[in-house]
C-alpha cells in the first residue's frame, strides 16, 4: 500500500520544488497541506481540509508532505509513512526541534500528483458491484444495494472488472439509488449476471477530487457536492485495494474556489 500522495513529475519537465515548512499539526507523509490561514498554531502549513460548501475561509491545496524534518519522526502503520508530532512544549522542542516537514509544492496545471483511491477511509477498498440482472444494451448494471452510498451522476467511473467487457470503463450518467447506475455510451458487449464492476468518482479529464478528513487518499465514493477542480490524467480500476489515480489541479484548486 503506497504512504498516501505522491509526487509523480511534472507535465513541463520540471524538478520538484521542495520546501521545509514548520507544521501546525500532527502530519503525516503523503498528506495533501495547505495554509494554516489563522489557526494560531504557529506553523506554516496544516493538514488540507476535505471539500465542503462552506468554504470562505478554506485555503487552496499547497503540497504535498513528502518527508519529515524534524526528530518527532516515527513510521506509522496505519497510514504507511513518516509521522511528525506537533508540540508546543519547549524541552520537546529543544530535544527534537519543532515539528517540520518537507512539502513538494503543487504547481497548478503542472505537477503531477498519484493517489490511492479509497471508500471513504484510507485502507478501505472499493466495493465492488455484482450484476444480479442481465443487460444486453449494455448500459445498465443492476447490483447489490450495499455497493455505493452516494455516487455522483457525471462526475463517476464505472470499470468491469469481469467479464466479457473487463477493462472497459464508461462514464456514469445516472444512479438510481445504491442499485443501479446507467451510462450513454454503452459497454461494446451485453452486461450479464455474475459480471464484476467497481464504481468510483473519478473521470479522466477534468472532474472533481474529494479527500477524506486525513487528506492522505482520494475518497472514491462520495456525492461530490462540493470538491477540489483537477484534471484526472490516468485512473487505474483494475486491483482491489490497489486502485488509483494521477491527476494535475487546476488553478481554482490551488485558492480557496471549489464547487
Amino acid at each position: 500500500m503506497s504512504a498516501g500522495f505522491q509526487w509523480a513529475g511534472s507535465l513541463s519537465g520540471a524538478a520538484p520544488v521542495v520546501r521545509k515548512l514548520l507544521a501546525s499539526c500532527d502530519l503525516y507523509q503523503g498528506q495533501l497541506v495547505q495554509d494554516p490561514f489563522t489557526t494560531g498554531t504557529g506553523g506554516h502549513v496544516d493538514v488540507a481540509d476535505a471539500a465542503s460548501d462552506t468554504n470562505d475561509d478554506d485555503q487552496g491545496l499547497l503540497g504535498i508532505v513528502t518527508g519529515v524534518v524534524d526528530g518527532s519522526r516515527a513510521y506509522d502503520t496505519t497510514y504507511y509513512g513518516d509521522k511528525s508530532t506537533y508540540t508546543t512544549t519547549q524541552a520537546t522542542v529543544l530535544a527534537n526541534g519543532p515539528a517540520e516537514v518537507e512539502v513538494t509544492l503543487i504547481i497548478p496545471n503542472d505537477t503531477l500528483i498519484k493517489g490511492p483511491i479509497f471508500n471513504a477511509a484510507y485502507g478501505t477498498a472499493l466495493t465492488e458491484a455484482v450484476c444480479t440482472t442481465a443487460n444486453a444494451g449494455g448500459t445498465v448494471l443492476y447490483h447489490a444495494s450495499d455497493a455505493v452510498t452516494d455516487i455522483a451522476d457525471d462526475f463517476a467511473t464505472l470499470y468491469c472488472r469481469s467479464g466479457a467487457n473487463r477493462g472497459v470503463s464508461r462514464i456514469i450518467t445516472t444512479s438510481d439509488s445504491t442499485v443501479q447506475q446507467t451510462v450513454t455510451i454503452p459497454f461494446p458487449k451485453g452486461i450479464v449476471a455474475g459480471d464484476v464492476f467497481v464504481i468510483c468518482s473519478c473521470v479522466l479529464g477534468y472532474g472533481g477530487l474529494d479527500i477524506p478528513a486525513t487528506a492522505n487518499c482520494i475518497d472514491g465514493n462520495n456525492d461530490m457536492n462540493a470538491y477540489y477542480r483537477v484534471y484526472y490524467h490516468e485512473i487505474n480500476l483494475e486491483t482491489s485495494g490497489k486502485e488509483y489515480a494521477v491527476f494535475s489541479i487546476t488553478g481554482a484548486a490551488a485558492d480557496h474556489t471549489r464547487a
